[in-house]
């Protein structure tokens, strides 16, 4: 599965969150997903959280979660403390891999200033997601 919330700012200025949950099928690893997830291959779109509707969105910040479809949140949370633990003592953009469990966090340096609530944010937005997928 691959889980990704994208915090977006259209050209007018309009600002929220939006989130998708792709499934990948009998993908299936432990440490990096297979190559090419999710950057060539996303995976089949299951679930969508639209706030700000595309084309011509800025990113401001995202979060990707990567980890074979059968992963439960079980598994992903334990992960994502992990990784946000071990990684927010380097610069953004934040890489890392906790078992199954292949994550990217990167932000503005305007949003970076306060990256907990952020991160809260897009957490919440992928948890949604994949909740209602």
């Amino acid at each position: 599965m691959y889980l990704t919330a994208q915090h977006v700012r259209s050209a007018a200025g309009e600002d929220g969150i939006n989130a998708f949950f792709y499934r990948h099928g009998a993908y299936a690893w432990q440490g990096l997903p297979p190559q090419g997830i999710p950057d060539q291959n996303p995976g089949t779109l299951d679930a969508q959280t639209i706030v700000v509707p595309p084309p011509g969105n800025r990113v401001r910040s995202y979060l990707d979660v990567v980890a074979p479809d059968e992963a439960h949140w079980s598994e992903l949370r334990p992960a994502f403390i992990t990784f946000v633990s071990e990684a927010q003592r380097a610069p953004f953009p934040w890489v890392g891999v906790s078992g199954r469990v292949f994550l990217r966090l990167a932000m503005e340096q305007t949003l970076a200033r306060q990256w907990q609530r952020e991160l809260a944010d897009l957490y919440r937005a992928v948890q949604a997601v994949r909740i209602g997928g």
